[in-house]
């Protein structure tokens, strides 16, 4: 009899939950919002902004595929090797080659946080979250730029 209910009375709750939440839309990020978040993050790590910075960074990171660990990014010979004598690379192995940014292992996330806080004004007003990683990224984590140290 209890199963019976539930049954009968669970969709009806779910819908009743769900359509009586407010629509919200979801806005995205700009790129002050993003800078703003990553400074109120260094004043209260555990405020609503510092979440915001935080969560946006870590998303950020594990979406895109311009971005490799510096250590697991082979040297320009080896690259070069691979890719003359390699007949098909994996998805992952080509990611490797041609990624764009390095990031250290030694870096930490309350690092990369300081590098997106640093951003200084005035930034466009369509500037983007993306727009301003890419910055940071492009400053900072360049492939070329990290291996070679």
């Amino acid at each position: 009899m209890k199963r019976l209910l539930l049954r009968a009375f669970a969709p009806a709750a779910l819908a009743t939950l769900v359509l009586g939440q407010p629509a919200v839309a979801l806005e995205p990020l700009t790129g002050t919002g993003l800078v703003e978040a990553c400074r109120a993050y260094q004043v209260d790590p555990l405020g609503s902004g510092a979440t915001t910075c935080r969560a946006y960074i870590q998303g950020y990171l594990s979406a895109s595929t311009e971005i490799v660990a510096a250590e697991d990014r082979p040297s320009q010979f080896v690259a070069r090797a691979i890719r003359t004598r390699a007949s098909r690379l994996s998805e992952d192995a080509e990611q490797r080659l041609s990624s764009r940014y390095c990031l250290p292992e030694s870096e930490t996330i309350n690092a990369l946080i300081t590098k997106v806080a640093e951003v200084s004004p005035p930034l466009a007003e369509e500037a983007t979250a993306e727009s301003v990683m890419l910055t940071v990224f492009d400053r900072h984590y360049r492939c070329e730029d990290v291996i070679g140290k």
